[in-house]
């Protein structure tokens, strides 16, 4: 048995690959939507729920995984550090599917890095303008943490729960921007000047994320791009060709 941690379209894309080879696999994503977008098809169990590290032992013990394939969103790093240690654990091999990153020189002026959530939401705090926060639902108090929340604009999949925890945070439903996503660079565009944007603050996620679409606005507009760098986590065991993370696995597998 496989265990592939998905949550993302390359996720989607590595279950189909190995569902053609005949190969038994249970693909886990944190929410029910995840869950929704992923085809169940013979030889494909899609779990729907939350793995910390005991869970993730008992799903491997049970199933009787013998490889474990992580392609999780690239900033999942509580994920990603679980299922490493669970591996080494249980003895198995563990491989990371993890997007290209972006080459940013064409937009090196308008970039500022940041390490993590934590140093790009302080280098907001002295920052005047409307900040047009893409990087998901999970971290946006830590923005609400540094910077007047009258001043953030939320970009967020439109699901209750999300929408719920934004309320509780302080935002009002005018600074709530429910879609799903990825955009193209002129709906980027349009977001920017309806809300009088300032600055955006995202993450790498790759072509398949959208994030060249968001430089290239950022860039035209004129605004800056604080940019969360991602998490070392795998060091070299990490494939961005799906073809040859495939090929890998093909050849431990049998």
């Amino acid at each position: 048995m496989i265990l592939l941690l998905s949550g993302t379209k390359d996720g989607r894309e590595i279950a189909y690959a190995l569902h053609k080879k005949d190969y038994p696999l249970i693909v886990t994503t944190t929410t029910e939507y995840g869950k929704y977008l992923i085809e169940e098809k013979e030889n494909i169990n899609v779990y729907s729920e939350k793995l910390d590290y005991e869970k993730m032992i008992k799903l491997i013990e049970q199933k009787g995984v013998k490889l474990v394939i992580d392609a999780t969103h690239p900033y999942a790093e509580k994920v990603s550090e679980n299922i490493i240690k669970a591996c080494k654990y249980k003895k198995i091999p563990c491989f990371r599917f993890q997007r290209e990153e972006i080459g940013s020189l064409k937009f090196q002026n308008i970039i500022y890095r940041a390490k993590d959530y934590e140093e790009a939401a302080k280098s907001l705090a002295n920052k005047k303008g409307n900040i047009l926060l893409t990087v998901g639902s999970k971290t946006l108090d830590i923005f609400v943490r540094y910077t007047d929340v009258k001043r953030l604009f939320a970009r967020v999949l439109p699901v209750s729960s999300i929408l719920e925890k934004c309320e509780k945070l302080g935002f009002k439903p005018s600074n709530i921007i429910a879609m799903q996503g990825p955009f193209s660079k002129e709906m980027n565009i349009e977001m920017i000047k309806k809300y009088h944007i300032d600055i955006m603050v995202t993450k790498d996620s790759g072509k398949v994320g959208g994030t060249i679409e968001k430089f290239e606005a950022a860039y035209e507009c004129g605004i800056d791009v604080v940019l969360i760098e991602r998490p070392d986590i795998y060091g070299e065991l990490v494939y961005d060709d799906m073809n040859e993370l495939i090929k890998r696995v093909c050849k431990i597998y049998g």
